[in-house]
């Protein structure tokens, strides 16, 4: 491929934090690159965790470290000041508020780039290479890059075992939570919620009302813990080694301090380890230890867990540890099975709705999206071996079938895991995404 070295065009398909940013930093570290921004969903920049008004949706990450640009500390808070003077830097503000950030961002680079950053709001179905670079079809037409970048954030949720077909295409069952109207739930007074993770908490905050009750499902019932009300500093512990040696000695850490002081310095090495596990080691912690890291690192507000422990205490909510049997629709409402962890006789309730609260696909190959069933079908990429998106190297670039990066083609956000493990979260994209838009940005001006 021979990109135009005046004006190389970077399509970056997906306009959540990830492309946001990345097509941000394309525009600011050359004066002659252009950059379209394809976005399928109405809102440019927000992606589906910002997209909300909802007051109960806070950040699950202190304002001060929040900033999208790893060389400003302080963008976020400054920000946030000039609005709402009384805001604290170790407050968790509303996703929604972090949004309107995110678009404030978007619309001053807009400006900045003076017709080289064009935003294209269409849904990207397929990808094909030229001699000269990329052809991008879109649902508004075609766009010819010198590069891509795929950013395209979370898959669509997966439809949990057990759901039976009728069930699942009813009324009474709602796939994606984020697609839920809770003001279309009136009649629903017992709510089964499939998952028990953040996105659980933010369903049943969403729909709580008098007299309606929550259970929520899934095979270990673990619920995020809470961050801690007083600000701490990370340990300076040290970590090595394997999946069952590090987890030792976070217990020995944990018996020292604060588990969260412990989880934090964790979380600062948490890459390096990854990548110095062999495969064997990375499944066994997927395998064994991945829901015990979720619910201690992806932490909530004190003020969302104080609810949530608030609904229990009611009996509004009720956790349950088991693996979903069976389903059914019913003339009065929706028939769920379960069988409780440890237990041997499954347990069955009526409901008046299902949540799938159970987190998006990261089996690529299982994605019903129109540009992921294309590339797979060309060979311009594979799915990672552990299921954890796509198969990337350790640059986050696709592999094609064949195990090769494809020279132009470049992926960041939470389908590179399989390379980074952790980069789901604003503390890791913002880095990720300036340092892809430098690689970008050489490769294209060499």
């Amino acid at each position: 491929m021979t990109p135009d070295r005046k004006h190389p065009h970077v399509a970056v398909i997906g306009a959540g934090f990830s492309g946001l940013m990345t097509a941000v930093h394309l525009t600011t570290l050359s004066a002659d690159l252009r950059v379209t921004l394809i976005e399928r969903r109405p809102a440019f920049g927000r992606g589906v965790a910002y997209d909300t008004r909802d007051p109960g949706h806070l950040l699950n990450v202190r304002l001060d470290n929040m900033s999208a640009f790893p060389d400003r500390p302080d963008d976020l808070a400054d920000w946030v000041a000039a609005r709402d003077p009384a805001a604290a830097p170790h407050d968790f503000i509303g996703r929604g508020l972090y949004g309107d950030y995110l678009a404030a961002i978007q619309d001053r680079a807009v400006a900045a780039a003076d017709g080289r950053l064009i935003l294209m709001p269409a849904e990207a179905l397929a990808l094909d290479r030229t001699a000269e670079g990329w052809i991008v079809s879109t649902s508004d037409g075609p766009v010819a890059a010198d590069a891509v970048v795929l950013a395209l954030g979370n898959l669509e949720p997966g439809t949990p075992p057990g759901i039976d077909p009728a069930l699942r295409a009813s009324a009474l069952y709602v796939e994606n939570p984020w697609a839920l109207d809770p003001h279309g739930m009136a009649d629903a007074r017992r709510i089964l919620v499939i998952g028990t993770g953040l996105t659980m908490v933010d369903t049943v905050l969403s729909l709580r009302a008098p007299g309606r009750r929550f259970v929520a499902l899934s095979r270990r019932g673990l619920v995020p813990r809470a961050h801690s009300v007083e600000v701490l500093a990370p340990s300076d512990d040290v970590f090595s080694g394997g999946p069952s040696g590090l987890l030792a000695q976070v217990r020995a850490a944990s018996a020292r301090q604060d588990w969260r002081a412990v989880f934090d310095r964790l979380r600062r090495v948490a890459r390096d380890l990854w990548r110095g596990w062999t495969p064997v080691e990375r499944s066994r912690f997927l395998r064994h230890l991945r829901p015990l890291w979720d619910v201690h690192r992806h932490r909530l507000a004190p003020t969302i867990a104080a609810q949530v422990e608030a609904l229990r205490a009611t009996g509004d909510l009720t956790i349950h540890a088991g693996r979903l049997t069976e389903s059914h629709l019913t003339d009065t409402g929706a028939q769920i099975c379960w069988r409780p962890r440890g237990g041997q006789d499954a347990v069955c309730e009526g409901f008046d709705l299902v949540v799938n609260c159970t987190g998006p696909l990261s089996a690529v190959e299982r994605s019903t999206r129109p540009l992921i069933r294309n590339l797979l079908a060309k060979g311009l990429i594979q799915p990672d071996p552990l299921g954890l998106g796509l198969a990337v190297d350790e640059a986050g670039r696709p592999l094609d079938v064949a195990g090769r990066p494809v020279p132009g083609l470049y992926a960041i956000g939470p389908l590179t895991r399989g390379a980074a493990w952790e980069i789901t979260a604003v503390p890791d994209l913002r880095g990720a995404a300036l340092d892809l838009a430098r690689r970008v940005t050489a490769d294209m001006t060499a």
